[in-house]
């Protein structure tokens, strides 16, 4: 099932990164740099919980990737936590290893597309069909770093690996929450316990506002409260987290924030 799934996926995502080319082989072939970048983003995000998990006897499944015939092919990949997390310390490293991993090769498919991309002029505006794509606080500042200041009525067209890396951002970001059972939530709890519950109710509140300024989020906030929940599962604190792994863990959480785009996309 795992490989029939990647496969599937590989397929879904050559297909959302196909261009038009003068032949049906060429257009094909014009879609794998977007699918091998976002597919090995997502897979070392996967690889990174699953040999975390391994790395302190947490039985885990290998990842299941999951294909959605969409602008980007695919809604991810998840692994199955098969067995308690015995303590905080394994909780930081099996939350922590999927987002720094994954975040890791999203920045340099950004930074590498990024000098492949090139500024043209927006559409005229009005159809209302025109997707344009917001901005991390990181990713605006690669974009600046290598393109300078954009001139007005312009903006960088994305060759496919940084697209690639826009999404792995995307992704890092979303996992990167503090509720429930995602990674942010699995590092905060590891970092500071029981009190992880009032940052996922204030996180989920920014949601709430934040769906009034784009409407997706209604997407997130009605998944925190049917499946993620809002706080974590009380893990036992039996191994004290030593200086460097609060780091490893307040920098995911600043990760998070270098990351996160308040609105992921608009139209013109």
């Amino acid at each position: 099932m795992h490989l029939v799934l990647f496969a599937v996926t590989a397929v879904t995502t050559t297909l959302a990164g196909m261009q038009p080319r003068e032949t049906l082989l060429a257009s094909v072939l014009s879609g794998l740099p977007f699918s091998m970048t976002i597919m090995a983003i997502l897979l070392s995000h996967e690889m990174g919980h699953y040999l975390a998990a391994r790395r302190f006897g947490v039985k885990a499944t290998l990842p299941y990737f999951i294909p959605f015939p969409s602008i980007i092919g695919t809604m991810g990949a998840v692994i199955k936590i098969k067995s308690p997390i015995r303590d905080r310390r394994a909780l930081l490293y099996i939350g922590a290893m999927g987002p720094l991993v994954g975040f890791v090769l999203s920045l340099a498919a950004t930074i590498a597309g990024m000098y492949l991309s090139e500024i043209k002029p927006l559409p005229a505006p009005g159809t209302g069909d025109i997707p344009i794509f917001g901005d991390s606080l990181l990713f605006r500042a690669l974009g600046l770093a290598i393109h300078g200041a954009i001139p007005p009525g312009h903006d960088i067209y994305l060759s496919s690996y940084a697209w690639a890396g826009w999404i792995g951002f995307l992704v890092t970001s979303l996992n990167l929450m503090p509720m429930g059972q995602l990674d942010g939530s699995h590092i905060l709890y590891a970092l500071i316990g029981r009190r992880q519950l009032i940052i996922g109710w204030a996180t989920f509140a920014g949601l709430v506002a934040l769906s009034f300024v784009w409407p997706g989020w209604v997407i997130w906030v009605a998944m925190a409260l049917l499946f993620l929940m809002i706080g974590h599962p009380p893990v036992p604190d039996s191994a004290p987290l030593a200086p460097a792994e609060k780091l490893l863990g307040w920098c995911c959480i600043a990760i998070f924030f270098l990351t996160f785009i308040p609105v992921p996309v608009e139209f013109l």
